[in-house]
């Protein structure tokens, strides 16, 4: 999904000839405490609440506190990951948007960014997630996909991190089914080794123990 798909609907812009209380009001009806300062369609920057509360004088321009402006942006035609990843390392609330010609056309939100990271990752259909750990070395993904495929279960999404001070890494599977016993036997049998499971409709947290009343009964 490409960031220009998720512009927000609403104006968070403020021109640079606008008062310190007029952009202040503008944060305070959107909820917010970043606005991106743009004449015409240039953008200018990026200024915080804290940068207007410290000038004291409300009837100033954001003109005057231009030298304390963020300049940071990303374009229309960018995927959404970009922005997350953006947004996360300068800790923005809103970021400022620009199409090919560099002209601003809007922001994204954290909200709008958040829905659609969750859309892109298949995340609003129910389902139940697992949670493998496994050596850097040792993913083979397409076994573990053919795994499921066996046991008649769509995976609609993985991810990986590396856990911290381990040679091992994680990774979290989203499936289209909540009754994923079954999948977990299989995992178990090729030891994989299964560091938790949710929305299975179970209320035992133990993975290893409802992996050995699956099989004592698979063995009656």
């Amino acid at each position: 999904m490409y960031i220009g798909e998720i512009l927000a609907k609403n104006y968070f812009d403020v021109q640079s000839d606008d008062s310190i209380g007029f952009a202040l009001d503008k944060m305070d009806e959107l909820h917010t405490t970043q606005l991106p300062i743009v004449d015409e369609h240039d953008l200018l920057g990026i200024v915080t609440e804290d940068h207007l509360l410290s000038a004291h004088d409300e009837t100033k321009t954001v003109s005057s506190l231009m030298v304390s402006l963020r300049f940071v942006y990303l374009y229309e035609y960018q995927h959404i990951y970009d922005a997350l990843q953006y947004m996360d390392a300068h800790q923005l609330e809103i970021l400022p948007v620009l199409d090919k010609e560099n002209a601003y056309i809007g922001v994204v939100t954290t909200v709008d960014l958040l829905s659609a990271i969750n859309e892109t990752l298949g995340n609003k259909d129910p389902g139940a997630i697992i949670v493998l750990e496994l050596g850097k070395n040792d993913v083979s993904f397409s076994h573990i996909a053919h795994i499921f495929e066996s046991e008649n279960v769509r995976i609609l999404n993985t991810a990986v991190r590396d856990i911290p001070d381990t040679t091992k890494i994680e990774m979290t599977i989203k499936v289209d089914k909540q009754n994923i016993s079954t999948v977990v036997a299989s995992l178990w049998r090729f030891d994989y080794v299964v560091k938790a499971t949710f929305n299975d409709g179970s209320q035992d947290s133990d993975i290893k123990e409802r992996y050995d009343i699956l099989m004592n009964y698979l063995n009656l």
